[in-house]
C-alpha cells in the first residue's frame, strides 16, 4: 500500500506542464508583431499566470504585468522579461521583432536560423555598413578610383561601420551559415564591408554591383539577380553594393528602409526562378547575439 501514493506522485509530476507563452504571434522564441504607423498592441498569453516588465539592459519598452501594451515604435527587435507565478526567480527574456511585413520577417527568421542544413539557392544581399568618411571625388583624375582606399578620394568605412560588419559576421557564424561566395562591388567601403565581417572568404568583385558613380546601369537591380543566378553555388552567396541596388527594384518596398548596413534575403528555387524572402535590416541580427 506504501507505494501506491508514491507512484500517484511520481506520474504527476511528469504530466506538470510546462510553463508555456501560448500567443499565436509567438514562434521559435520570437514575438512577431507587425509595424503600423497608427501604433500597435500587444498582449502576451501564457499557460500559467505570469508576470512581464522591461528588460533592464536591452532595447525594451513599457508593458504592463498582464502582457498587455499599446506600441507607437518604429521598426526594430525589443526585449521584455517574464517570470511566471510558480516560479519567480527564473526570469525568461522575450524578443519582440517588429517589422512592417510580418509574414516576411517570420519567413526570413526561420530561413537564417535553419541555413546551416537548408542553404540551398540562398543569396544575402547587403547594402555596404556605415561609410561617412570623405567623399566620392567623381571627378578625381585617378584612374578607377572609385577603388581607392583613401578617404579624399572616395567614401570610406568609420568606426561605426566596421563594428556593425562584425556584428553581422559573428552572428552568421554563430547560425553557422555556409557562406561559399562572396561578392562585392569595387568600391573599398562594399570590399572591406565583407573583410569587417572576419568570416575568412574570399572576395571577388564585380563591377555591376558598384555605386551609381562608377556604374552607368540604371537601375542595376536585374544585374544583381543575374550575379546570384550566375553564381549559384552549394553554399549561400554574399552580395555587397549600395543604395542604387533598390532603385524600381521591384521588391523595394519591402525591404525599405534601406539603410547602411541593411539587406535583403532572395532564394534560387528549384524551378531555378528567384523568391524574395524578406528583409534584413541591421537590428535583426541582433536576435541571433
Amino acid at each position: 500500500m506504501i507505494l501506491i501514493p508514491l507512484l500517484m506522485s511520481s506520474c504527476l509530476e511528469e504530466e506538470k506542464e510546462e510553463n508555456m507563452i501560448t500567443s499565436e504571434d509567438y514562434i521559435d522564441g520570437v514575438f512577431f508583431l507587425e509595424h503600423l504607423d497608427e501604433g500597435l498592441k500587444i498582449n502576451i498569453e501564457t499557460n500559467k499566470p505570469a508576470k512581464f516588465f522591461p528588460n533592464s539592459e536591452r532595447q525594451t519598452f513599457e508593458i504592463e504585468e498582464s502582457g498587455f501594451a499599446g506600441l507607437s515604435l518604429p521598426q526594430g527587435v525589443y526585449w521584455i522579461d517574464c517570470s511566471f507565478e510558480e516560479s519567480p526567480n527564473i526570469i525568461e527574456t522575450i524578443p519582440i521583432l517588429i517589422m512592417k511585413n510580418k509574414a516576411h520577417a517570420i519567413r526570413t527568421v526561420r530561413s537564417l536560423r535553419n541555413m546551416k542544413e537548408d542553404y540551398q539557392g540562398f543569396a544575402l544581399v547587403l547594402r555596404h555598413v556605415d561609410a561617412r568618411i570623405g567623399d566620392d571625388i567623381v571627378d578625381s583624375p585617378l584612374p578607377e578610383w572609385w577603388k581607392s582606399c583613401d578617404p579624399e578620394v572616395a567614401r570610406q568605412l568609420n568606426d561605426n561601420g566596421r563594428r556593425n560588419g562584425k556584428k553581422i559576421g559573428d552572428a552568421i557564424k554563430k547560425l553557422q551559415i555556409p557562406i561559399e561566395t562572396a561578392i562585392s562591388s569595387e568600391f573599398c567601403r562594399a570590399v572591406q564591408t565583407i573583410e569587417a565581417m572576419e568570416l575568412d572568404l574570399e572576395i571577388e568583385t564585380d563591377s555591376r554591383l558598384n555605386h551609381e558613380n562608377a556604374n552607368p546601369n540604371d537601375p542595376m537591380f536585374e544585374d544583381v539577380f543575374d550575379i546570384i543566378k550566375e553564381n549559384q553555388t552549394k553554399g549561400v552567396q554574399l552580395l555587397v553594393g549600395h543604395f542604387n541596388m533598390i532603385d524600381s527594384n521591384p521588391y523595394r518596398n519591402l525591404f525599405r528602409p534601406f539603410n547602411m548596413s541593411d539587406g535583403f534575403l532572395m532564394k534560387v528555387n528549384n524551378q531555378g526562378q528567384l523568391e524574395f524572402i524578406g528583409s534584413v535590416p541591421l537590428y535583426l541580427w541582433s536576435l541571433f547575439d
